[in-house]
């Protein structure tokens, strides 16, 4: 097979190489990274509330806690010791007041906690037996809508073992009917909640409620019932507070809906009818639901976040080859990208009354930190200095961090691709040496240059320090390069991708930096799918390490959690019909396993609902029946990747172990 290759462009302004008073990192040094996330700003901009993670490797939990922080860095100081699960801080509106989600005790659901910011321990305001997922203060700020699970109506006949479930697009994990999601109003100062929503439908689980500004209105997320599929269905509505009802806004299927100050209700709407493929920013009149803008027209990327800082402004993340970017726009369309310098926009950040901006920035030389942009600092026309809040990670300027750059190749489709190449720590100029291909999941994702993500801050730069060079190709489908980049992988999910990675392999190759004789490929999830295919279209790899990977596009479209939906959004056909069939095995790297001849090492949970852990077992025997070299950790944890320290680093240990006995 042929593909379309021409010279590769490689963007960087010098490689640097470990000092040797640095230190490389390992595993035990990657427990120490603190993690920020979710900072909220005070209503008068002075003051930013976020959550820190630490690893506690002992217990094999991450422990969070709230901190409060003045907007210039200073006054630092810790607000949740000792309490278990902390996350989503939100301010009143006034700014006296903190509600925040936590477990009251181990082993127990999140419930909404209010503290005053005076003095004083915060108040449990919620005591629903499925605890709290999202919450909203109401404009007033004496009560807060919240969404909570349903307790299952049969509980009796469960109690009596009668627990037979009925499936529709159910997981194959399910044991268990799955329930309703609904709104409850809870008092700010406690007392007993009120119910708001009931029915067989959802709330779709997770979204935050919305108030109307004068408090009279809540507008939700709805889907049909609670199979965690039928998400793909979801549509706002509206509830009125006066009458008890809701209303369909008419909107279609779309996601994350806001008020924001110009008076305008803005949410996302899928391009192509589902929200697996690109969103665009909708801008709506609050009073006649008219669209008065929408980003299709000025930015052809994913929206990934977007926020109202003032009237007439919204922001808007998105990436942008391989950088996390921000743009500016108004009502009336306009719209720029908007330059922070060395920092990039995490898709993490909240705004303020008076326009100021807290966010999650990312740099490619350290991990995440909070970062601040006063009131007005995106103007129209370009750029803005973010303050760095935290430094968290200061500890990481003793040690040496590989260098990430941006590498261009060309696909077959006529169309350019980006990706992230990642240097040996140890990088001498002139010298060889081998590379492994990190392939990112999703498949509608992006790999950027920063230090996000749990391979760009573990993976990539352990498998750096032991002199590797790393490349995460970003083939069609991922959300970096537009619409039509995008839709690219629409009916060829796996094949139409594995040409783009062959293609950037050998343009690689063309730099003369690479050591041909020891190129290894790997990848999570859509990752794992492209490395499954790779290693059956391909015989020069060294070593290959498939983690969660879909290897049999049937076994995905009827036995995981996103089932059907998922399937029409990237096929556009169902897998129980003669052309169905057909697209499907095409599709599906077992169906190629008779080529595979490389040493493979298969990874899953044991107790992944969104690719299930049967297509490893049957990749694993279909290999070791026909003499590969095959080794198949299954790692006990329940979800697609493990979430404990331990089980995170099991499994990053034994990915990166596999390089280091195939390719060193």
């Amino acid at each position: 097979m042929r593909f379309f290759v021409f010279l590769p462009i490689v963007f960087f302004a010098a490689v640097t190489t470990a000092s040797p008073a640095q230190r490389v990192l390992t595993f035990e040094d990657l427990r120490r990274i603190v993690t920020v996330s979710q900072p909220h700003i005070s209503p008068n901009g002075s003051q930013i509330v976020y959550v820190r993670s630490k690893v506690d490797w002992t217990a094999d939990r991450n422990r969070s806690e709230l901190v409060l922080v003045n907007v210039d860095g200073t006054g630092a100081r810790t607000l949740t010791r000792g309490r278990i699960g902390v996350t989503n801080p939100q301010w009143s509106p006034d700014g006296t007041r903190l509600a925040f989600l936590a477990s009251p005790e181990a082993g127990k659901p999140a419930q909404l906690f209010v503290m005053p910011m005076n003095g004083g321990d915060a108040l449990q305001v919620t005591t629903n037996k499925a605890g709290v997922q999202d919450y909203a203060w109401r404009p007033d700020g004496n009560a807060l809508a919240y969404v909570s699970d349903d307790d299952p109506a049969s509980q009796n006949e469960l109690d009596k073992h009668l627990d037979a479930v009925v499936i529709t697009d159910n997981d194959y994990l399910t044991l268990q009917a799955p329930q309703s999601a609904h709104l409850w109003l809870a008092s700010a100062s406690g007392g007993a909640a009120n119910r708001l929503t009931s029915g067989s439908w959802s709330v779709v689980k997770g979204s935050a409620p919305v108030w109307a500004p004068d408090g009279s209105k809540i507008y939700y997320q709805r889907q049909p019932d609670p199979v965690f599929a039928h998400m793909a269905s979801q549509t706002t509505y509206v509830y009125d507070i006066a009458s008890k009802s809701s209303t369909d806004l008419g909107l279609g299927v779309d996601s994350d809906p806001k008020i924001c100050a110009g008076g305008n209700l803005d949410v996302l709407k899928p391009r192509h009818g589902t929200l697996y493929l690109q969103t665009d920013l909708s801008q709506r009149s609050l009073d006649t639901l008219a669209e008065v803008s929408n980003s299709s027209g000025t930015i052809d990327r994913n929206v990934h976040w977007f926020g109202c800082p003032a009237e007439n402004r919204t922001i808007i993340a998105t990436t942008d080859g391989v950088r996390n970017v921000v743009w500016t726009t108004t009502e009336r369309g306009q719209t720029v990208e908007s330059a922070l310098g060395d920092v990039e926009f995490g898709p993490d950040a909240t705004t303020s009354g008076n326009g100021a901006i807290a966010f999650v920035g990312l740099r490619r030389d350290r991990p995440a930190e909070i970062y601040y942009l006063p009131p007005g600092a995106f103007a129209i026309s370009g750029s803005a200095t973010a303050r760095q809040i935290t430094n968290e990670n200061a500890w990481m300027s003793d040690f040496a961090v590989a260098r990430s750059e941006a590498f261009e190749w060309q696909t077959d489709m006529g169309a350019k691709a980006v990706g992230v190449l990642t240097y040996p720590v140890h990088y001498v100029p002139g010298r060889k040496y081998p590379l492994v291909l990190d392939i990112h999941g999703g498949p509608v994702s992006t790999s950027t240059w920063d230090m996000s993500g749990l391979e760009g801050l573990s993976l990539v730069q352990i498998l750096a320090a032991h002199d590797y060079f790393v490349f995460r190709p970003n083939y069609r489908g991922s959300d970096n390069m537009g619409d039509a980049f995008l839709q690219g992988i629409v009916g060829d999910m796996a094949s139409g991708p594995g040409r783009d990675n062959l293609a950037a392999v050998a343009a690689l190759r063309a730099t003369g930096m690479i050591d041909e004789s020891r190129i290894g490929v790997s990848g999570w999830s859509g990752g794992g799918l492209q490395t499954s295919w790779l290693i059956g279209h391909a015989n020069f790899w060294r070593a290959a390490v498939m983690g969660a990977a879909v290897t049999d596009q049937y076994q995905q479209a009827v036995l995981s959690d996103i089932n059907e939906p998922f399937n029409q959004a990237f096929f556009n056909v169902l897998p129980f019909t003669p052309a169905g069939r057909a697209a499907y095995a095409a599709e599906s790297p077992i169906t190629f396993v008779d080529n595979v001849k490389t040493p493979t090492l298969i990874l899953s949970d044991t107790r992944d609902q969104r690719v299930p852990v049967s297509q490893a077992y049957f990749f694993y025997h279909a290999l070791r029946d026909r003499g590969v070299q095959v080794t198949f950790t299954a790692i006990p944890r329940y979800g697609h990747f493990a979430t404990d320290p331990v089980g995170r680093e099991i499994t990053l240990r034994a990915w990166a172990g596999w390089f280091d006995r195939w390719m060193k």
